[in-house]
């Protein structure tokens, strides 16, 4: 392998394995702070943050493992890179981190949306089981490729597959959501705009990098598929995930110090919608919502974290 050659490919997995790392300190500080200022959260999320962390503790394991094999192990030795198992393994967790954070988010908008627009959280999970499934054979195939070109040629359109799946479901929660949002933003009384907006920047943020990441996986696998640029920003994307499962919990403190801040901003005797049949629901991308049936108060859906 010529010397050129290595920036594009080992260089490039190093550089993805320690942004990885850095990506799953900041997953660590995330859960911590889970922990402490959600103590009353139902277990069920509660065991999904720990199994959450648990999976990528196993993901940054072996693709540190890769590396270490790549850079020392068999350094100067092009030919001993493949098979790649610890980089076969890590694709088989980061598709459960994938399938994790993606049935979070389809169940929150299957929950939240109205009829029949929940429904889109029903699809997105099913595209998401199809995606996790093809995860697997994609890590079977590393393990039992005898080269990169090889690997590229049996299953390649299956990776570029997989990842427009993965940018597709995270672009149709969002838009869902987002839709939604922008909807109820007209019928909400003006001191509850403003957690409405407050609800669309983080809808935007917590799909924005994952899905932008899998459209340049794919973009610099078909300009450069001979590189590992790609499988470098592969190695980031469960964490991607992650991260934004955790910020998404964690964003719940934040959201109801907005809505508490509106609420007593609000002049006192102000007429509310108490006579408004349908009890009017803001629904959130944080999993939280504002109710106007006689005074404004946490609605039912937080019984997704503590039911």
């Amino acid at each position: 392998m010529a010397t050129a050659d290595l920036h594009d490919t080992v260089g490039a997995l190093q550089i993805g394995s320690l942004f990885s790392i850095f990506l799953y300190g900041i997953l660590t500080l995330q859960a911590h702070m889970y922990y402490q200022k959600f103590k009353d959260d139902r277990w069920q999320l509660r065991m999904l943050v720990a199994l959450a962390w648990l999976l990528e503790l196993g993901h940054t394991f072996c693709v540190s493992a890769e590396i270490y094999k790549a850079t020392i192990t068999y350094y100067g030795r092009p030919d001993k890179l493949f098979p790649f198992p610890f980089l076969g393994a890590s694709t088989a967790v980061g598709g459960g981190i994938a399938f994790l954070a993606h049935s979070f988010f389809s169940v929150r908008v299957f929950r939240v949306l109205p009829r029949p627009w929940n429904c889109v959280g029903a699809v997105t999970f099913l595209i998401a089981l199809v995606r996790f499934i093809g995860s697997i054979v994609l890590a079977a195939r590393a393990v039992s490729a005898p080269g990169l070109e090889e690997y590229r040629r049996s299953v390649g359109w299956m990776a570029v597959s997989l990842l427009s799946m993965g940018a597709a479901i995270d672009i149709m929660i969002a838009t869902s959501m987002l839709f939604y949002l922008y909807g109820q933003r007209e019928k909400v009384l003006a001191r509850s705009v403003r957690l409405i907006d407050r609800l669309v920047q983080y809808t935007l943020c917590t799909g924005l990098l994952p899905s932008l990441s899998a459209v340049v996986m794919v973009i610099m696998y078909s300009v450069d598929p001979d590189s590992m640029i790609w499988l470098a920003i592969y190695t980031c994307l469960a964490k991607l995930y992650s991260n934004s499962v955790l910020a998404s919990l964690n964003a719940r403190a934040t959201l109801r110090s907005t809505f508490n801040d509106s609420s007593s901003a609000a002049p006192f005797g102000r007429p509310t919608r108490a006579n408004d049949p349908s009890q009017l629901v803001v629904a959130v991308e944080m999993k939280s919502a504002v109710t106007h049936d006689g005074q404004d108060q946490m609605s039912k859906s937080y019984d997704f974290e503590h039911a």
